[in-house]
């Protein structure tokens, strides 16, 4: 057993909480944590719980699949547009860790609000089916 499980054993032998509790303050725990030790740069956090680097790419390839799905395909100058914006309200979260979640938001209501209503209906169906 690593050194860290016994102290947080030990820490919550003490408490009177229940699972789910001591599952969000772990959670929260973690991500503080590991707050502190990265650099200036943005991550994600995805789902399973993984962190990752953010990469704005990524996001702009989803983009760009859900355009093509309604074969509603989005010029570079679109795609350079978007991209803008969803770093834009990214970076103004002044997270250092943000979560998947989040970021479809974003995506979803920048897509909606700069009138691209094909492209955020594919985009949105796409995502539900991946929770």
């Amino acid at each position: 057993m690593l050194d860290i499980t016994k102290l947080i054993l030990s820490y919550y032998d003490k408490k009177n909480l229940s699972i789910e509790e001591m599952s969000s303050q772990l959670d929260k725990a973690k991500l503080e944590v590991i707050e502190n030790f990265i650099d200036d740069e943005l991550y994600v956090k995805k789902k399973s719980t993984k962190i990752e680097p953010f990469s704005i790419d990524k996001i702009a390839l989803s983009v760009e699949n859900a355009a093509k799905e309604v074969e509603s395909p989005l010029n570079s100058s679109d795609l350079e547009i978007i991209k803008g914006d969803i770093e834009k309200i990214v970076k103004k979260e002044w997270k250092k860790i943000i979560s998947t979640k989040t970021i479809r938001a974003y995506v979803e209501d920048i897509l909606k609000k700069d009138g691209y209503t094909k492209v955020y209906e594919s985009y949105r169906n796409y995502m539900k089916k991946l929770n």
